[in-house]
């Protein structure tokens, strides 16, 4: 008889819970500031824009600086980014190749991007990837990681923890110096040339793996299906939960869901007067 996955991972899920209740109550919090690279284009301004402020949100004590790899073929729009340092005044945003993260240039592109950001911070901050169709809903992660020992943090639970799945990862900047120097000797393919297939995420894992990093998996990003399972954002998703990755095609259900569970249908100006202005690039 199959077991389903979910059911298979109820040991790995209690032990995971247990890790971060006692991170918590006897864990040292440090106070390291967290890197969130974003890498985005016009077209994906509102789910980004959508991320942006739910991170604004949620950040209260913890540091945060945002990094925003504008896609050169595709750049944001002057108003746009306008748009972004009204919430993030010290937010960079940089002219950059495409790297959506699928094949070895574009995977050796998002590793350049990470190594600049890893140039201005310290050996114990951390570097994020988050994708624009992010949003958080609290800022568990943050504090689990800042009590953490590990080198890349990430959620696998959706595909039975074979790799830290894309969307939002977390490597300690030691970490990404580390793997850089790895990649200024030996290139990609050769570095990994087992790698099937060639994206982004399972790159970042097996480049952890082999350099034989300390990796943590834990539940923190859901996905839309369990989100239409739970009927919205409740407590126990709140409480299990961090962040929704909302990969799909219709990524309006983001906005929606974003504004319906988090916002509670209120009207907030620094988010519905940018997402609905005409002067804001609208997304299908």
């Amino acid at each position: 008889m199959r077991i389903p996955i979910t059911v298979k991972q109820i040991p790995k899920f209690v032990t995971q819970i247990m890790q971060r209740g006692l991170l918590t109550i006897s864990g040292k919090r440090k106070s390291p500031t967290f890197y969130l690279c974003f890498f985005s284009c016009e077209s994906y301004f509102n789910y980004l824009y959508c991320s942006l402020h739910s991170i604004q949100r949620i950040q209260k004590n913890t540091a945060i600086k945002i990094r925003i790899f504008s896609d050169e073929e595709q750049p944001l729009s002057r108003q746009q980014k306008d748009y972004i340092w009204q919430i993030f005044p010290d937010a960079k945003i940089i002219d950059w190749p495409k790297s959506m993260g699928w094949g070895h240039k574009q995977i050796e592109s998002i590793w350049q991007a990470y190594k600049q950001t890893a140039d201005e911070a310290l050996e114990d901050d951390f570097i994020a990837r988050v994708d624009s169709d992010v949003f958080f809903i609290n800022d568990k992660i943050f504090k689990a990681i800042s009590r953490c020992d590990a080198d890349l943090i990430g959620d696998g639970h959706f595909i039975d923890f074979k790799y830290t799945q894309g969307g939002c990862y977390f490597f300690r900047v030691s970490a990404i110096n580390r793997i850089s120097h790895a990649l200024s000797s030996t290139k990609l393919p050769d570095l990994l040339p087992e790698l099937n297939p060639v994206v982004e995420d399972l790159a970042a894992y097996e480049l952890a793996k082999k350099l034989g990093m300390r990796i943590w998996m834990i539940w923190f990003m859901m996905f839309p299906d369990e989100l239409r399972n739970a009927g919205g954002i409740n407590a126990w998703v709140n409480w299990k939960f961090s962040c929704i990755h909302f990969v799909m095609k219709n990524k309006k259900l983001m906005l929606e869901a974003y504004e319906k569970d988090v916002l509670k249908l209120k009207h907030c100006p620094d988010y519905h007067d940018i997402i609905y202005s005409p002067r804001s690039t609208r997304v299908s």
